[in-house]
């Protein structure tokens, strides 16, 4: 080992001992969750996906994902913080229709969420990227009204910018699948 070999070694184990270090670690985290807000998202989405970050000084920490990593984390094929024990958090919530599916013949995997291509709905009137078949949205204006933002606190959704996470979002999930829930919101 060169001269400065030894001195950098020297260095790494008297930081090591010394339990210092030259990087800072992040924030505290309190938990990290999987969540989504009714404002349009990148990727001409109708909604945002993220991973929200509670940090102890009451921020938040959003890190956006797709709707497929939504359910690629959900089902616990991708291993995160949101899901580290790799539990299908959709069969925990009774949320129906949502996981994968594997094609062993192309050898690709299909993942798919009904109750989330519904979440748009909540805010729309009809469908802002065009017609289709199921173009209806929920609301009955271009937001929704007071008494379905009442509905959508309950989820912890005080705002359309706010995101539902956690154990919230995956009882709205539930809860978006029931046509009497839904003729409540539409009612409401």
């Amino acid at each position: 080992m060169n001269k400065y070999g030894k001195i950098f070694s020297a260095i790494g184990l008297s930081l090591i001992l010394t339990g210092t270090s030259s990087f800072s670690p992040g924030p505290p985290v309190i938990g990290s969750f999987l969540a989504f807000n009714l404002m349009p998202g990148a990727n001409n989405s109708m909604v945002n996906f993220a991973i929200v970050t509670l940090l102890p000084d009451g921020k938040k920490d959003v890190n956006f994902i797709t709707q497929t990593q939504f359910v690629r984390l959900a089902s616990g094929i991708m291993h995160s913080d949101v899901n580290p024990n790799a539990e299908n958090l959709f069969a925990k919530y009774e949320v129906e229709e949502c996981g994968f599916s594997r094609d062993s013949l192309f050898k690709k995997t299909y993942f798919f969420c009904s109750s989330l291509d519904l979440v748009w709905k909540l805010r729309y009137k009809t469908n802002p990227y065009g017609g289709g078949t199921d173009s209806l949205g929920w609301t009955g204006a271009s937001v929704p009204s007071p008494g379905q933002m009442n509905i959508l606190k309950q989820y912890g959704a005080e705002n359309l910018d706010d995101y539902i996470y956690g154990e919230n979002a995956f009882k709205l999930l539930h809860d978006v699948q029931s046509y009497a829930w839904q003729s409540r919101y539409r009612g409401s």
